[in-house]
């Protein structure tokens, strides 16, 4: 499971513009998101942002109490699917938090009839935010 999210963070650090060719991610960011060695950016741009946020909001849905079955595993299967479609990251906080987030909804995809859910109620609770990927706050000058 664990191995999975791995190959969604991971990656090359190689982004395709929108000529077709290949640019270092750097490039394509504009150079204010921190990067690690390797290129890769530690958080998200604001499209692969909202994307990590509707995923935690349909982790969010999906552990609900009373929901079906089928609730569950389709609003996790959604979550998943806005996950695999955000550029790698580089290792910290951020990334961390995106493999927890991936790993809790392939859990829920798999859901069957009958199961507690509260021990990953539980956990979730206890595991790093997703608000290490939000964008830094622009600072505020004056009164």
């Amino acid at each position: 499971m664990a191995g999975s999210a791995a190959v969604l963070i991971a990656g090359t650090g190689t982004a395709v513009a929108r000529d077709g060719s290949a640019t270092p991610a750097s490039r394509l960011i504009g150079g204010r998101i921190t990067g690690t060695r390797n290129g890769r950016p530690t958080r998200p741009d604001k499209a692969d942002w909202e994307r990590i946020h509707a995923a935690a909001s349909l982790r969010r849905m999906a552990l609900a109490p009373h929901k079906s079955v089928h609730f569950r595993s389709f609003a996790a299967t959604l979550g998943l699917r806005e996950l695999v479609t955000i550029k790698p990251l580089g290792p910290g906080r951020c990334a961390t938090a995106v493999v927890y987030l991936y790993d809790n909804l392939l859990d829920l995809s798999d859901a069957y009839q009958g199961e507690n859910w509260n021990p990953l109620r539980r956990a979730v609770a206890k595991e790093p935010s997703i608000h290490a990927c939000a964008p830094p706050q622009p600072r505020r000058l004056g009164p």
